[in-house]
C-alpha cells in the first residue's frame, strides 16, 4: 500500500469516503446522485468516453513501445484519466469559445504538474498529519470561494488567501527542503516519468479532444434540421450538404439554418436552392 498510495493520498481517498457515507444519508443526494449516473449511461456519453478510453490506450501503447511508459505509470495514468483527460473531455464543448484553448491547456497542465509532481507530490507526511492537513485545506478552500461571493465577506476573503499562501510556501518550501537533502531519490527516472507522463499523455490528447469539439458544435447546429423534416433522408442530406458547402465555416451554416425554414427541406432540391439562395443573400449583404 505504501509503494502505490503515499500518505496524502489515502489520506484524500478516507476523507472523501468518509464524505461521501455521510452525504449519501441524504436522500436528495441519493436522488441527485441517481439523475447524474442517469444522464451520464446516455448513449451518446458512453460512446464518446469509450472511443477516449480507446485513444488513450493507444497513445499508452505507443508510449509504451517507444519506452516512455511502463507498468509503475498504470496508477498516474489511470489517475490522469478521471481528472485530466474527462475534465478535458467535458470542456470540448466550449473550445471554440475560447480563445488559444490548447495554448493555455498546455501551459496550465505543465504549471500544474509542475508544482504536484516535482514539488508537493514527491513527499508527504505522517498519515496522522495528512488526514488534519487536508480536511483543514480543503476548508481553508472552500472559505475562500465563499467568501468572494460577496463584498461583506472580503475580510474573510483577504484572511484565506493569506492562510493558503503561507501554507503554500511552506509545502514549497518543505518539499525543495526534502529533494534537496534526498535528491538521489527525487533524481531517477521515475521521478521523470511521474512528471513527464501526464503532461505527454495531455499533449497528445488535444487532437482527440479537438476533434471531439468539432463534431459537438456541428452537431449542436446540425441538430435544427431535425426540426425541419422528420424525413431521414433528407435530414442526412441536408447535414452532408450544409457540411459540404460551408466546410469549417460554421458560423455560415448556423446562419444558414436560422435563414431556412420547413418548405426548403421538403426535396433535395428545395434544401439545395435553400443553400443558394442564403450564399446569394450573404453576398449581397457585403
Amino acid at each position: 500500500m505504501d509503494q502505490l498510495f503515499n500518505n496524502r493520498e489515502i489520506a484524500v481517498s478516507i476523507w472523501v469516503f468518509i464524505f461521501l457515507c455521510w452525504a449519501f444519508t441524504k436522500e436528495e443526494v441519493r436522488e441527485s446522485v441517481k439523475q447524474v449516473l442517469l444522464a451520464f449511461c446516455h448513449r451518446a456519453i458512453l460512446t464518446i468516453f469509450a472511443l477516449m478510453a480507446g485513444y488513450v490506450y493507444l497513445m499508452v501503447d505507443f508510449l509504451y513501445s517507444a519506452g516512455l511508459w511502463d507498468f509503475d505509470q498504470l496508477k498516474n495514468t489511470i489517475m490522469w484519466f478521471i481528472f485530466v483527460a474527462s475534465v478535458e473531455l467535458f470542456k470540448a464543448n466550449t473550445i471554440h469559445e475560447e480563445k488559444g484553448y490548447f495554448r493555455e491547456s498546455i501551459k496550465g497542465h505543465f504549471m500544474l504538474l509542475v508544482v504536484l509532481e516535482f514539488v508537493v507530490a514527491f513527499h508527504s507526511f505522517s498519515l496522522i498529519t495528512e488526514l488534519i492537513i487536508v480536511p483543514l485545506s480543503t476548508l481553508a478552500v472552500l472559505l475562500l470561494a465563499f467568501s468572494e461571493l460577496k463584498e461583506e465577506y472580503k475580510p474573510v476573503e483577504n484572511l484565506m488567501s493569506w492562510v493558503l499562501s503561507i501554507f503554500g510556501v511552506f509545502m514549497v518550501g518543505f518539499s525543495l527542503y526534502v529533494i534537496s537533502s534526498k535528491f538521489c531519490e527525487f533524481a531517477q527516472s521515475k521521478t521523470f516519468m511521474d512528471f513527464s507522463i501526464p503532461i505527454i499523455l495531455s499533449i497528445l490528447l488535444l487532437p482527440f479532444i479537438f476533434m471531439i469539439s468539432v463534431y459537438m458544435l456541428y452537431e449542436r447546429i446540425l441538430v435544427r434540421v431535425n426540426i425541419y423534416t422528420e424525413d431521414r433522408l433528407h435530414r442526412l442530406y441536408a447535414k452532408l450538404k450544409g457540411i459540404m458547402h460551408f466546410k469549417r465555416d460554421h458560423k455560415s451554416l448556423n446562419d444558414w439554418l436560422s435563414f431556412s425554414c420547413m418548405s426548403d427541406f421538403e426535396s433535395r432540391k428545395t434544401i439545395d436552392e435553400s443553400i443558394i439562395s442564403f450564399k446569394t443573400k450573404k453576398t449581397e449583404m457585403v
